[in-house]
């Protein structure tokens, strides 16, 4: 069936796919294409936060400024 959507092939060790597979069951996902997508936007996620994690600790050095200062 057409879709305007990308595909990408994945292939998989037996123990991941039973992995995901009781994943979809318990979570009564309709596929697997559907856990994967959830897993990797999950994913996605927590790199994100992680990249903004550092840029915030490496900010912690600069000096910071008073609201009152800023606005005041």
């Amino acid at each position: 069936m057409p879709t305007a959507k990308k595909r990408i092939n994945l292939s998989v060790d037996d123990h991941l796919y039973n992995e995901l597979e009781k994943l979809k069951k318990l979570k009564g996902a309709p596929s697997l294409s559907a856990i994967v997508l959830e897993l990797t936007k999950e994913a996605l996620e927590l790199q994100e936060d992680l990249y903004f994690a550092k840029i915030a600790e490496e900010r912690k050095s600069e000096p910071t400024l008073s609201h009152k200062k800023i606005w005041g």
